[in-house]
Parts: structure tokens; sequence; C-alpha cells
């Protein structure tokens, strides 16, 4: 039965998968977000599920080794984060289209990009260069609205970083991996992995003495994460070059400028 279920799904097209996944989460989604905010926390674990079930659907061909983890990283995180951001928001109608719309689209990117990874296209094609491309800036959006979100409850920094470091482990993870996609995985990439969340963790630290607006928190961090995720790409990728390495010390001393100059004193 499953797999003469499996075969169906198969003949109907990825992008047609994609497509009725990206509805079937946004629907969701939408519906839960005409609860209040403390009964759509019990909404999240089904709301995974589904989501890690969709995933695969739209996938589906050729999921092996830690694949299985890598793949459905963007999709869960994009999805309970969305779910949690909603609620910063105006509630509204007006808000809860474009909202779960944007949602979609960015689901839609993501399972193109994954399936990208999944079936091995060479990193030095077009195809893959542009997966790669909106695959780091979805991460990036992601740590933005994870560390909005965390910087608004006003925890103690430690309680705060404590949660940044176990949070941001999954994005920094993926984000390794998909400079050298294998089925296998790299020991190096975890080990990295750790460090950089580690790393974070005491850049929120920091960041919890700074006389900063919340958003700004937020950006502050992401700037790090732009930076600490790039250098160690190159490293991934053995292109480590001086160039290149400037060029990411460049832009995180840009944001870093702007942000000081946004303090209240």
């Amino acid at each position: 039965m499953i797999h003469k279920l499996r075969n169906i799904l198969i003949k109907i097209g990825k992008r047609k998968r994609f497509a009725l996944s990206c509805i079937l989460l946004s629907v969701y989604l939408f519906m839960i977000t005409y609860l209040p905010y403390h009964i759509a926390l019990f909404h999240i674990i089904p709301l995974l599920l589904l989501a890690y079930a969709v995933t695969y659907i739209g996938i589906l061909e050729d999921i092996e080794g830690i694949e299985w983890v890598q793949l459905f990283i963007l999709p869960l995180s994009l999805t309970v984060i969305a779910l949690l951001f909603y609620y910063l928001l105006p509630v509204r109608l007006l808000t809860r289209v474009p909202f779960v719309s944007l949602y979609g689209i960015m689901l839609y990117a993501i399972f193109l990009s994954e399936n990208i990874f999944n079936v091995g296209v060479e990193k030095t094609l077009a195809l893959y260069r542009a997966a790669y491309s909106v695959t780091n800036f979805i991460i990036l959006l992601i740590l933005l609205l994870m560390f909005t979100i965390l910087f608004s409850f006003g925890l103690n920094y430690l309680l705060a970083s404590f949660i940044g470091v176990l949070a941001s482990f999954p994005l920094f993870f993926h984000s390794l991996w998909i400079a050298n996609p294998m089925s296998v995985l790299e020991e190096r990439i975890y080990k990295m992995s750790t460090l950089l969340s580690i790393l974070l963790g005491f850049g929120i630290v920091f960041a919890s003495f700074l006389p900063l607006k919340t958003t700004i928190y937020a950006i502050l961090n992401v700037a790090m994460a732009y930076f600490l995720i790039g250098v160690a790409q190159e490293i991934i990728q053995d292109t480590v070059y001086v160039n290149r390495i400037k060029e990411y010390i460049i832009v995180y001393g840009i944001l870093i400028v702007f942000i000081v100059l946004s303090m209240q004193f």
C-alpha cells in the first residue's frame, strides 16, 4: 500500500508536490494564527510533524544518510519561527494573509534548494550557486526572526545565550553542510557548528550589555552569524583566500558601525 502510494506521488512530479506541500502547511499555519498565543503553542508539535511529512513527500526520492536530517532542518525551522514571530505582529487579516503568503513562497524556495542539494548537482553549476545563495539568505532571515523573538521576551542574558546556542546550532549545521553536501557527514561539520554556536552565544551575552533596541540586538547577532558562517563555509570549501576573508570583515565592520551609531546612550 505504501509502495503504491509512493509510486503515485512520484508520478505527480516534484514541483507539483512542492506546491501542494506549501499549500497544506500554509493553510494549517493560517488556521493556527486565528488562535490565541497560548493555545497556538500546543499546535507547534503537530505543525512540525506535518512539516516533516510534507517535506518528505515533496523531496521523496534519493534521501540517504544525513540527508534525513539536513534536508528537513530549514522547513521545520522556518515553520516554527514563522508561527512564533507572527504573534509579534499586529493581529489582523491584512497582516495574516501577506505573512502566510510570504511563508509559502519562502517554503517553496527552500524545497527547490534542498532538492538541488539532494540530487547532488555539481558545485560549479549556476543551479547549485543559486540554491546555495538562497539557502544562506533564508538561514540568516530565520536567525533574524529567531533573535527578534528571543530578545523580545527580555530574558536573563545567560538564559538568552543558552537558548540562542541551542536554536542556532541546527542552522549552523545546515549552513556548513550545504558548502559540501554529502549523504555521509564530515566530522568537522558538527564540530565547527558547535564552535560557531558557542561563539554566537558569547556574542549574545556581549550584546545584552549594549543599549540597543530589540531589533538592533537581533541584527547585531545576525551580523556575527553572517561573519562566522561565511568564514566557516570558506574553510569547508577550501577556498580561504585573504581577499574573501577581507570582504566578510568589511561587511561585518560596516554593520557594526551602523549598530554603534544606533545605540541609545
